[in-house]
């Protein structure tokens, strides 16, 4: 059991919501306590802005009490944009974490939690971002196949095939990501670096992928014809949280999540990374060791 502890706790896991929901207690904090813990900001985000306030407190509630349990990574649109300013690669996302040491306020925890003005300005702010990041989103969805010719004029008993090579592709080839990048930045340069600067050590790179990897999934669910109704997009701003998940994910090379599409892209990305989902039956604490 030492020498699982020990290897365990060098290992990063960023935890997804789909595996607080389904996780036991006992378990989430069992696998907080083996691994370095990674909370992105779209997970609190999501847990503040479900419509099930008793799911949200039971999820607040698994992580343990004690500051320090976890480490704080900011969204993907924070990170980005410091490394565009820093214009070098973030390299080590847990060396990105938000200062200091934290915890979930306890009124979370049992349901009585009431907002602060800041924290309400902050949701606000938030919900705006994803609305923009959604339709951004959206807007590659609609037109991904641009970037790859190998989905026009074919079969359409061929098509889903096609799909699954092309996001092999992504998830495989650095020169075709980067090509699409080159093509992405020559639409706009003013938020996107140079090309020959940017590589999959950077968070740009692997935000990329996860895009194209999640864009080409609901291209070939609507077999390539996207109409935005109101579900259509509400899916897409689940999907832009997953990809998040993924994205931070894929750069520690562990999740623990129970989202299959998650750790669909995820092994896509890391065939030898950790995941580690919802246990079925009451088993011995050692198995949150087992990838």
């Amino acid at each position: 059991m030492e020498g699982c502890l020990t290897d365990c706790m060098t290992q990063k896991l960023v935890i997804d919501k789909s595996f607080l929901d389904g996780a036991s207690t006992t378990q989430v904090r069992d696998v907080v306590a083996r691994y370095h813990a990674l909370v992105i900001e779209p997970l609190f985000y999501e847990l503040m802005t479900t419509e099930k306030p008793d799911m949200q407190r039971k999820a607040f509630a698994k992580f343990p009490s004690e500051p320090g349990a976890f480490s704080l990574i900011p969204n993907i649109g924070t990170l980005l944009r410091n490394e565009f300013e820093g214009r070098e690669p973030l390299r080590r996302l847990e060396g990105c974490a938000i200062e200091g040491v934290h915890k979930f306020n306890d009124g979370l925890r049992d349901g009585n939690y009431v907002p602060t003005a800041q924290v309400l300005g902050d949701l606000r702010a938030w919900e705006a971002e994803v609305v923009s990041s959604t339709q951004t989103f959206l807007e590659m969805c609609q037109s991904v196949h641009q970037f790859f010719p190998e989905l026009s004029g074919i079969e359409f008993r061929d098509f889903p095939a096609a799909i699954a090579t092309a996001r092999r592709t992504v998830a495989t080839s650095q020169e075709r990501v980067m090509e699409i990048y080159a093509q992405l930045r020559a639409q706009d340069a003013t938020s996107m670096l140079p090309p020959e600067t940017v590589g999959p050590d950077w968070v740009s790179y692997r935000f990329l992928q996860c895009h194209l990897l999640a864009a080409l999934r609901l291209f070939g669910k609507h077999q390539g014809n996207i109409d935005v109704t109101a579900g259509v997009r509400l899916r897409a701003e689940h999907a832009m949280h997953d990809l998040e998940y993924v994205s931070a994910g894929s750069m520690v090379g562990g999740i623990a999540t129970n989202d299959r599409e998650v750790e669909e892209d995820f092994r896509l990305l890391c065939p030898s990374g950790l995941v580690i989902k919802p246990m079925r039956r009451e088993t011995d604490s050692s198995e949150a060791c087992l990838p």
